[in-house]
């Protein structure tokens, strides 16, 4: 089965703030992985685990924040070279302090993709060839589906922005997505802008920008396909603000290092990815971000 690398970061239910200032928590990108290049459709699910340190040399302050997201997702082509996703995340939160433990959850916010394809010589070519390349481009919506309210007051709660599963404002997306394929060698390379706005509670989570580069190899499994990949994922995020004051503890950027194995067949696709951080660097200084995984399945029809 051909394939092609469809590294979107999608994003999942935001939160980004005084715990999980640099880029990370459920506000981040979040790594996709390969695709099946055929224009199926395809529904699946998939879930993303995230873990981050809070003053780690602290031993009064240190704080383990981990989240959990299992997200429904489609793809479907309404008309040809036009391709259509939508994300649901429900999230499972926890922080843990010397003084206990805290969770919460509930469902995250929505994100719908669109994307044109502009550039598919594998789609246009009547027959097939060694050299194959495609480009993408599109954009998106995050809807406020998810929860984002805390009292600052309430001891039991964890109460800050970071820790909602929504980020309470509709934000917008812009990407672009490039694959090169050579026989069964692949290399794919995508970039995303996110652009977030206030919402009721006045709080504005900053801007974000994302970026990936796979390299993969397909191998024949019968009648099956098996890729692995390695490569790089970035995000960048710029600070937040409340009540128009800037929050100068938000806001960073991170280098990871991916690593992942898809198999796919012709009714389905199930992958594992892993990342470790490479270079990271939060505005507060005392964020550190840990290796996150993901795990995926999917049917095509």
């Amino acid at each position: 089965m051909k394939i092609r690398s469809f590294l979107m970061t999608l994003l999942l239910a935001p939160i980004f703030s005084q715990a999980c200032d640099i880029c990370g928590c459920a506000n981040s990108g979040s790594y996709f992985g390969l695709m099946p290049q055929s224009n199926k459709s395809v529904i699946g699910i998939r879930y993303n685990h995230l873990n981050f340190t809070t003053h780690p040399a602290s031993q009064v302050l240190r704080t383990e924040e981990k989240f959990n997201v299992t997200e429904l997702y489609a793809r479907f082509f309404p008309i040809k070279r036009v391709q259509i996703m939508a994300f649901l995340p429900y999230r499972m939160d926890q922080q843990i302090t010397t003084s206990g433990t805290k969770k919460q959850n509930g469902f995250g916010d929505m994100t719908i993709l669109a994307n044109y394809n502009i550039l598919n010589t594998l789609m246009d070519r009547e027959n097939s060839s060694k050299f194959t390349h495609t480009l993408m481009v599109g954009g998106g919506i995050k809807l406020p589906t998810g929860r984002f309210k805390y009292d600052e007051n309430d001891v039991l709660q964890v109460a800050n922005a970071n820790f909602q599963p929504g980020t309470g404002s509709t934000d917008f997306i812009l990407n672009a997505f490039y694959t090169v394929n050579l026989d069964q060698w692949g290399l794919g390379f995508n970039v995303s802008r996110k652009f977030n706005t206030t919402n009721s509670q006045e709080y504005h989570f900053g801007n974000q920008l994302y970026g990936t580069m796979d390299l993969y190899r397909s191998f024949k499994v019968g009648k099956m396909t098996l890729t692995p990949t390695v490569g790089l994922y970035a995000e960048q995020s710029a600070r937040g603000t409340k009540n128009d004051v800037v929050l100068d503890e938000t806001g960073g950027r991170q280098l990871n290092g991916t690593v992942g194995l898809n198999l796919f067949s012709n009714r389905w696709t199930l992958g594992i990815n892993g990342q470790k951080p490479i270079a990271q660097k939060s505005n507060s200084g005392h964020v550190v971000a840990k290796e996150r995984i993901l795990v995926q399945v999917g049917f095509l029809f």
